[in-house]
């Protein structure tokens, strides 16, 4: 069994013990002798009604109902009150969106509300005043007591609860000032409830309960018009941030972690469309992104399949909504949905679907934030796909789509630095040449040699080592820098890669003559090595050495050979 409902199980038992006996006797002990039934009624009422539609603070919901619950007392004492409290703990059940599972949460809550009712309660008499009172003075005294007795002992019983599970407390300084605050509400509100009440009777629901509602209401509209503007303001800070990546990856990692952050989603989706069929790209997980083997999504299938299909945002507030639905194993613990199409010039470019272990996560006005979020995304996704290919134009050769002299030269420097830097020890640069090169060209003409040059490409690209760089130079010739490469071993390596290449059998069609068809062709090629420090200490000079060094004692030599420079 796990932990989670050893713990439930406790709490079970404590509150088995605590509560039901508890509320038994003082509604034995402490029982008015008459009660206006439709007032409990109407008590019980706002206090349900009031832990249903909280205000949120900080995106947590903070529930006044001891508006409602004091009055309760004031009028008929302890008993009736911890009715009236614990059915609104009930309520509240139906509006908090916590990780932990309903059952523990209201074993935990009841028993805290029990402990509270009491102890303010015995506050409230020590101080001298009695439940029915009408002296106005010693009841704002007593009422301020019960007030202040039952917040202070909350925060103690929450700072005990959350040491002995040795968890982190999830209240700040913020929410112990502002809980106080609240007397300057309360306290008004509900000792004018009581007296209104015993002076105009039941209007007195009507009189003060009709504008309390209004006011939360109003309150609520505007925390959601805020709440929304926060998450457009959010968006916009997202979709700026991705405009100036210029890494795919980099964009689609910002994105998911922004966007789970944003949303409070334990799981993120990403789908990447494929003509009409589906591939996962991306899984992200409570803030980590993990590899999943996964299936591909047809069209119509699954929660993406049928968005895909129908080009429709859906929510789903809990599971056995969306459940049925599902072509892959979802997560156990998944209970929102939130799933949109991403769309750029009328084309589905994937979907994205969010998830979350909390019923009721996603509302309306986040799935119009999801969607503007997504097209920031896939602009931004195709903009940095246009700059690495126009970087990979300037740095790439068309042909062999090797690097090029030019990017070849700029990452010399940047290796002789580094050296200079103490950062690397060695510095090696082999310079390569395929030998009798325009031979090729002139017998079987110029696109089978730019065949052979492309497959040699493909070779060199497959041989580089780790952390080495190689590129085409021009014409022919190639050249690799080698990073921590002693002389020796660049030799070493240089003649492997000699090897290599005399052993390699190219298969091209000549386009000289009529008859296309293929030939069998082998080339053999020359290597010149040089070493910085051992030959230079200056860039263009190491590159000029590998090429005496290829020129002078390779091909001057004979060819099909790999020479050092020596100076």
């Amino acid at each position: 069994m796990s932990k989670n409902k050893w713990s439930t199980i406790s709490l079970f038992i404590i509150w088995l013990l605590i509560v039901p006996p508890g509320i038994s006797y003082f509604l034995i002990t402490q029982m008015p002798e008459t009660i206006n039934v439709v007032y409990l009624v109407l008590f019980i009422l706002f206090g349900v009604l009031t832990a249903l539609f909280p205000i949120k603070r900080d995106g947590k919901p903070i529930t006044l109902v001891m508006w409602a619950t004091l009055p309760a007392f004031l009028m008929y004492g302890i008993a009736i009150e911890m009715i009236v409290m614990q059915l609104s703990i009930i309520a509240t059940l139906f509006v908090s969106k916590r990780y932990q599972k309903q059952s523990h949460r209201f074993f935990l809550n009841s028993i805290m509300m029990f402990i509270l009712s009491l102890v303010a309660a015995a506050a409230f008499y020590v101080v001298g005043v009695q439940p029915g009172s009408m002296d106005f003075w010693p009841l704002l005294i007593g009422v301020a007591v019960y007030r202040l007795v039952h917040t202070t002992t909350n925060f103690g019983l929450l700072n005990m609860y959350f040491e002995a599970r040795g968890a982190k407390r999830t209240y700040t300084i913020k929410d112990i000032v502002f809980e106080y605050a609240t007397l300057i509400i309360i306290l008004p509100l509900a000792l004018t409830f009581y007296l209104t009440l015993n002076m105009v009777g039941i209007a007195s629901f009507l009189l003060l309960g009709f504008p309390y509602f209004m006011t939360i209401t109003i309150i609520r509209l505007h925390s959601r018009s805020e709440s929304i503007n926060k998450y457009i303001k959010i968006a916009g800070k997202i979709g700026s941030d991705l405009s100036v990546m210029t890494d795919e990856d980099s964009v689609t990692t910002q994105f998911i972690e922004k966007t789970s952050e944003l949303f409070k989603a334990d799981y993120v989706l990403l789908f990447t469309n494929h003509d009409q069929w589906l591939e996962l790209e991306k899984w992200y997980e409570r803030k980590h992104f993990v590899k999943r083997s996964f299936q591909t999504v047809q069209l119509g299938e699954g929660i993406a399949g049928k968005i895909l299909e129908t080009k429709e945002p859906v929510i789903y507030s809990k599971r056995k909504d969306w459940e049925q639905h599902a072509t892959v194993s979802a997560p156990d613990d998944m209970e929102s949905v939130l799933c949109i199409p991403l769309v750029h010039n009328n084309e589905t470019k994937g979907i994205l679907l969010l998830g979350s272990n909390r019923k009721a996560a996603f509302g309306d006005h986040q799935l119009k934030i999801l969607d503007l979020l997504g097209s920031y995304y896939i602009v931004a996704l195709e903009k940095a796909r246009y700059v690495q290919e126009a970087l990979q134009r300037s740095e790439r050769c068309a042909l062999t789509k090797l690097y090029n002299y030019r990017y070849l030269e700029e990452r010399l420097h940047f290796e002789m630095n580094r050296m200079s830097m103490g950062d690397i020890d060695d510095l090696s640069v082999i310079m390569l040449d395929i030998d009798h090169f325009k031979k090729v060209n002139d017998t079987f003409g110029h696109q089978s040699g730019n065949d052979i040059l492309y497959g040699l490409a493909r070779i060199l690209e497959k041989a580089l080592p780790d952390h080495g760089t190689v590129g085409r130079y021009g014409g022919e010739e190639f050249v690799y820098l080698l990073p921590d490469f002693s002389k020796a071993e660049a030799v070493d390596f240089a003649e492997r890669l000699r090897l290599l290449i005399r052993q390699h059998v190219f298969t091209i069609i000549p386009d000289l003559g009529e008859d296309k068809y293929p030939v069998k062709v082998n080339i053999t090629s020359s290597v010149g090595v040089a070493n910085a420090p051992t030959d230079t200490d200056e860039a263009m000079n190491l590159l000029r050495n590998a090429d005496r060094a290829l020129y002078i004692g390779a091909k001057q030599a004979g060819r099909d050979r790999v020479a050092e420079y020596v100076r």
